[in-house]
């Protein structure tokens, strides 16, 4: 499955919506994390609110581009 982006959608759209959702979910996640702030020093998180963020919107895009099938049979 070519596309005009010379990228490969080598999962089904049906994974690529679940990899949208779950990068949606954490984003939110992350931005909610994010409005907290953090007074004792012993309740850290494991994982920074940035970091969240950043692996949801590459989950995103990555989810995006497994969609581009649907695009092409349009």
């Amino acid at each position: 499955m070519k596309s005009k982006f010379k990228m490969d959608a080598f999962l089904s759209w049906e994974m690529g919506i679940l990899i949208i959702i779950v990068g949606i979910i954490l984003i939110y996640l992350g931005y909610r994390q994010n409005k907290k702030e953090i007074d004792d020093i012993d309740n850290i998180p494991w994982t920074k609110p940035t970091t969240k963020i950043l692996f949801g919107g590459t989950c995103v895009l990555f989810g995006v581009i497994q969609l581009f099938p649907l695009l092409k049979e349009l």
